[in-house]
């Protein structure tokens, strides 16, 4: 299935491909929203058209598959056992019409071409047990949360099914924003904290290893505190505005080439702080 790739349209074409998406969405409802549980708790079977049913009751999934996606496998030949309904058939194309490309139209990200698994824009206790994929999410929408801070002058963020917390840890921690974290899953509450400790306790070690890496890194950052300035280390989390300095992520001043300038000193934060929250 080739699929469409928005980089190739105009402005009116993605409004227009909006339009279709949100119509198809709208239409098909009840179904793209129901979980395969609901199929049986709820009997969704019943909900679809006698004339769908008909085609597509008895069918194996694999079968099922090729038929929908009209992707055989190698020396396999489509065979319908019955004539589809016109209205499926239409759902067919309109959904092979409207699909995206699976085919990359992009280059590798330049934060991955010396290491396909680390992005060298993010210091090392960020990328530790995140996948590369979700290293460069977090500091894209972490640097965008940033900008729009600044801008607006908002001294809290609140990130909402934070997860496992990686978003919000890079947000409190590298880039020094104010930042509760909501999660309904306990498990990963859990699992958040657990990664919380092991980094405040790293972040211990490394400052009694290399006390003079955070002031360093701070006057590095032009983030320093009062408190900075007389021992070389904050007394406490960092405020709005103010990165950590060991873990600041590489910029312009402090890193020119773009690489990993503070990946061995994440000594900002003293023992015993927490995350601003």
């Amino acid at each position: 299935m080739p699929g469409i790739s928005a980089r190739g349209l105009s402005h009116e074409g993605r409004r227009q491909l909006a339009v279709n998406l949100t119509r198809v969405l709208a239409l098909y409802r009840s179904i793209l929203d129901a979980y395969i549980i609901e199929f049986f708790t709820d009997n969704l079977w019943d909900t679809l058209p006698c004339s769908w049913q008909e085609a597509l009751d008895g069918l194996k999934p694999p079968q099922l598959a090729t038929m929908l996606l009209g992707m055989p496998g190698e020396g396999e030949v489509v065979r319908y056992r019955s004539v589809w309904p016109l209205t499926l058939l239409a759902l067919k194309s309109t959904a092979c019409a409207l699909a995206f490309t699976r085919t990359p139209g992009f280059q590798t990200p330049s934060e991955f071409l010396e290491n396909p698994s680390q992005s060298s824009r993010l210091t090392a206790p960020f990328r530790k047990h995140v996948r590369p994929k979700k290293q460069h999410e977090i500091r894209r929408l972490g640097e965008l949360v940033k900008k729009l801070s600044d801008f607006t002058g908002c001294t809290q963020v609140v990130d909402v099914g934070s997860g496992q917390g990686h978003l919000s840890r890079f947000m409190a921690l590298g880039l020094g924003l104010m930042v509760k974290s909501i999660e309904g899953d306990q498990r990963l509450v859990e699992r958040a904290q657990r990664l919380d400790q092991e980094l405040l306790q790293a972040l211990e070690k490394e400052e009694k290893r290399n006390p003079q890496i955070c002031a360093a890194g701070a006057t590095a950052s032009g983030a320093r505190s009062p408190a900075a300035t007389e021992s070389g280390c904050p007394s406490g989390p960092p405020g709005p505005g103010e990165p950590c300095g060991g873990l600041l992520q590489p910029g312009s001043t402090a890193c020119p080439t773009g690489g990993d300038a503070y990946s061995t000193g994440p000594a900002a934060v003293p023992s015993g702080t927490g995350f601003p929250c």
